[in-house]
């Protein structure tokens, strides 16, 4: 999401790095001790506290404390003091954007191409820091899909608790490259999750910097199963399990045989979260995978 596709441009043949920013780690809100470079990614059950500040260790991948597929509505209406939740709204380069973060901190941003919302040009993947009205990511990894290129960045900002966000994107490889958010909570957050209720399959397409764009079918089953393949032959399985409150969903992959994930030896499995638009019935699903250099969004209409 770069300020502009000249900027992105000379971002590629400046040499971006596709292995994250300086002490970029995803899953961790820091670099783990031993870890030998900025691809580790320390997948750890949530330990992180509900009552509003995020904790700063051990936040998981979209993992969860609670396995059950069921939330009480408790959950969902008690008082939330971080910045959690579903976010809509634009960017100052003519973008739209849509950013959901988790109560573990995990989040992502999809935005548009610019001046064109029906067009998913990238997403930002990452963890963040909230509390107090100010929020902070330091290993935010931007996939753009126009240049298919990785950039990473850090993220500050402001918000009000289930109101407002307000993000300023700094882009560490690129000078000068800055990127405002500005946007609004969506109140299809606030509803239970249950994956009884999402159970079903769900067909579009999925979108990475290895394959690109790929027609995809999801099936979703009140166990919590998961099972999926695209039209390139690639099939997989996994699991979908609700995060402790809000309507968001924690989805583990892992690929086949027939998947070009595996069969490069680049990833075998792939891990982040999901949202269910109640008014459409859409689910949008970021998973980053075990090598942390390519995500797998998949956005599929209920059939």
């Amino acid at each position: 999401m770069k300020i502009h596709a000249m900027a992105l441009s000379l971002g590629v043949m400046l040499g971006v790095s596709a292995c994250g920013g300086s002490g970029s780690t995803l899953g961790s809100t820091s670099t783990p001790t031993g870890s030998t470079g900025n691809n580790t990614i320390t997948r750890t059950v949530d330990t992180s506290s509900t009552s509003g500040t995020t904790s700063t260790s051990g936040v998981g991948l979209g993992s969860a404390s609670s396995t059950s597929t069921s939330t009480s509505n408790s959950n969902t209406t008690s008082a939330v003091l971080n910045a959690e939740g579903l976010w809509r709204g634009s960017s100052d380069t003519s973008r739209t954007v849509t950013a959901l973060i988790a109560d573990n901190g995990f989040y992502w941003v999809l935005y548009s191409a610019a001046g064109n919302n029906a067009t998913t040009a990238g997403v930002i993947v990452g963890n963040t820091i909230s509390s107090n009205g100010s929020i902070t990511s330091s290993n935010g990894k931007d996939f753009n899909f126009e240049t298919n290129s990785l950039f990473p960045l850090i993220w500050t900002g402001s918000y009000t608790a289930k109101t407002r966000l307000q993000g300023t994107l700094t882009y560490t490889d690129i000078p000068g490259g800055i990127v405002t958010l500005n946007t609004t909570h969506d109140s299809g957050y606030n509803i239970t999750p249950n994956v009884a209720t999402i159970s079903g399959r769900y067909t579009g397409s999925s979108t990475s910097l290895a394959n690109r764009n790929v027609p995809t079918a999801f099936v979703i089953y009140a166990t919590g199963q998961l099972t999926g393949s695209r039209t390139d032959g690639c099939t997989f399985s996994g699991n979908v399990t609700p995060r402790l409150r809000g309507n968001i969903y924690n989805v583990s992959i892992t690929y086949g045989v027939g998947c070009s994930e595996s069969n490069s030896g680049r990833s075998t499995s792939s891990t982040g979260t999901a949202y269910v638009n109640p008014a459409n019935n859409q689910l949008q699903s970021v998973t980053l995978n075990n090598s942390v250099n390519d995500v797998l969004l998949f956005i599929g209409d209920k059939q």
